[in-house]
């Protein structure tokens, strides 16, 4: 990969993402680094001069690792988003009376 097409397909993710991020700002890396949207988010932060904070290692702690790096921008991919969903409905659905009829 040439500069130019790092610049490029980190320049392409700003525009798409429409975030507005700061050198103030902060994310967290917990994406294997040979994904390419990972990389090219690297790449963005870096152009921005963005703090990197990478997780432990283990997905179970990652709500450790946001608490503690507080990030500004929280990229991820449709699996955990999958993973999200189906724990807050796991939760919404154990609830009886008038909180289970307001969820």
């Amino acid at each position: 990969m040439t500069h130019r097409n790092l610049v490029s397909a980190a320049s392409s993710i700003y525009n798409i993402l429409g975030v507005n991020l700061t050198p103030d700002d902060a994310a967290i890396s917990y994406l294997p680094y040979p994904h390419i949207f990972e990389n090219g988010l690297t790449n963005l932060y870096i152009m921005i001069g963005v703090k990197i904070g990478y997780y432990q290692g283990d997905p179970l702690k990652l709500t450790e690792d946001c608490a503690a790096l507080q990030p500004a921008f929280f990229p991820s991919v449709p699996r955990l988003f999958n993973r999200i969903y189906s724990k807050i409905k796991e939760k919404l659905d154990a609830l009886t009376g008038c909180k289970g009829w307001l969820a």
